[in-house]
């Protein structure tokens, strides 16, 4: 999986032609193979492969040499691609407000946000190094019997949390390397009344 975070790639990639073209290219194809698989003249493809090439979101595999002509098999760089608000420029979500309620939606988002500007920018450094970008997540549903249960549990999370990140932090060891850790709870949104009363409150 790849974070586009440019503008120019952004519009690329979100070009219908060009996005199934980039769907096709998980596997290595040739232009005329790929223009048969999408029913599009070469022509056309090689037109939309020079831009997705221009913008980094595909490269040559190998090279076919049919007597005197010379054929590049083309791929997709990442079998998925997210963009990234830093691509809205102005417009995009500012960074988290360490005084903002956090307990709206709208910190959670911006949490969320951070995390894929972060992220992007480490696997761009991935590509670079060579090296893995080290780390873990988290995934779980939980359901809760009513508002006071689900303010219990946020409450018993945060202090939990608290007591593992200060049994864990060490700031003075030489070489200590920084870690962001993001914690979220929020309502499914395939669940009937996900869309809550305010007077309810959030998790």
């Amino acid at each position: 999986m790849d974070v586009i975070s440019t503008p120019g790639a952004a519009i690329v990639a979100l070009n219908p032609v060009r996005s199934h073209l980039l769907s096709l290219l998980q596997e290595p194809r040739s232009a005329s193979e790929l223009a048969r698989a999408a029913g599009l003249p070469r022509q056309k493809v090689n037109y939309h492969l020079k831009k997705l090439e221009a913008q980094g979101l595909v490269t040559p595999d190998e090279a076919r040499h049919w007597g005197g002509i010379t054929e590049r098999v083309m791929k997709a760089t990442a079998r998925a691609y997210v963009i990234s608000p830093e691509t809205m420029g102005p417009a995009a979500v500012p960074e988290p407000d360490e005084r903002a309620d956090r307990l709206s939606a709208s910190f959670l988002l911006s949490l969320a946000v951070e995390a894929v500007r972060h992220i992007g920018r480490l696997l761009a450094r991935s590509r670079s190094t060579g090296r893995p970008v080290q780390t873990f997540a988290l995934d779980a549903d939980i359901c809760f019997a009513s508002p006071a249960a689900r303010a219990d549990f946020a409450r018993d999370l945060a202090q939990a949390v608290g007591e593992v990140v200060a049994r864990h932090h060490d700031d003075a060891a030489p070489g200590a390397r920084r870690h962001r850790l993001i914690v979220g709870v929020y309502p499914h949104p395939e669940t009937p009344g996900a869309a809550e009363s305010p007077k309810e409150g959030a998790a």
